[in-house]
């Protein structure tokens, strides 16, 4: 098999990572904000996991357009689903610092240059999240020791959430907190967890990236609400009684007791307010919360 074009190039500081399912009409615009970025030292890897439209045929189009061989085209021989393709584009990869591009998403033309300045800055943190709101507290962007990190995320207004086209992460540290694992759709945030309970994690300004909205997105699904509800909160109460957590005793007992909290009110609405008792019963059944843990979701939060 031949190589790459980029094979003989000097490996980037940041591999720019692309994958594709059924996304031809968003692409072009996805690759066209890659390319126009002022920060020059990246890879493109763009993988096509079996598309059944003209994805792949439009990205290998693309590649010929662009006339830059710091561009790849891959394509899966069978559909992978979204995380194990994923890392394959990460196996691919050969920069310092890997930065998802969702291909229905795009990125500002400063994008790469402030998260990289960002990590830079920080030799010692292993990741950067875009936040979604602006910060009150500092200017962005900060770095956040590991029990700092999860205080915010579990105790406080949170830190941990945005998507992948949010984030930078190290090569090695992915491959270090063993990849991308099988929560599903919550793959990556159980993947920012685990390097976040591990390394410093850099909090990132809002207005780097733009997460598009469209009907064929995974979480519009007609079960994907239940989906992030019940997995989501399975999740955290995974993530605080794992070892690698760490919260102090006194934190991570509040942080559940906050998580069983929110997820009883959460119920509770759906039951009443949203009127699907049944699938509420079911969800309730699921949570292991009994009728005691139920109940506190009526009770105000308590005032940490």
């Amino acid at each position: 098999m031949s190589q790459p074009p980029s094979a003989t190039l000097p490996a980037p500081l940041v591999s720019v990572l692309i994958t594709v399912y059924n996304r031809e009409q968003h692409l072009r615009a996805c690759l066209a904000s890659v390319l126009a970025q002022t920060w020059r030292d990246f890879e493109v890897i763009i993988v096509d996991d079996a598309s059944t439209d003209g994805s792949l045929a439009l990205a290998r189009a693309l590649a010929r357009e662009a006339g830059d061989a710091r561009v790849q085209v891959h394509a899966n021989e069978r559909n992978l689903g979204d995380y194990p393709n994923r890392h394959r584009a990460i196996e691919l990869a050969r920069g310092r610092y890997l930065k998802f591009v969702d291909s229905d998403d795009l990125i500002y033309p400063h994008s790469l240059a402030i998260m990289l300045a960002a990590m830079q800055a920080h030799p010692d943190a292993v990741m950067g999240l875009c936040q979604s709101a602006p910060e009150l507290e500092q200017p962005y962007p900060w770095k956040l020791a590991p029990e700092a990190a999860w205080r915010r995320q579990f105790l406080g207004r949170g830190c941990l959430d945005c998507g992948p086209t949010g984030a930078i992460f190290s090569r090695e540290a992915y491959f270090a907190a063993g990849g991308f694992g099988h929560w599903g759709v919550l793959s990556d945030t159980d993947f920012w967890y685990r390097l976040s309970a591990r390394r410093p994690v850099v909090l990132l300004p809002p207005g780097l990236v733009w997460w598009r909205r469209h009907e064929q997105q995974e979480f519009r699904r007609d079960n994907a609400a239940m989906v992030y509800l019940e997995r989501g909160f399975a999740l955290t109460v995974a993530a605080l009684n794992s070892p690698e957590c760490p919260l102090s005793a006194v934190d991570r007992h509040a942080a559940l007791r906050r998580a069983r909290q929110h997820h009883a009110r959460r119920l509770l609405a759906l039951g009443l307010r949203a009127r699907q008792p049944a699938v509420a019963w079911r969800l309730w059944r699921a949570s292991g919360l009994g009728a005691a843990g139920l109940l506190q979701g009526l009770r105000p939060y308590l005032v940490l």
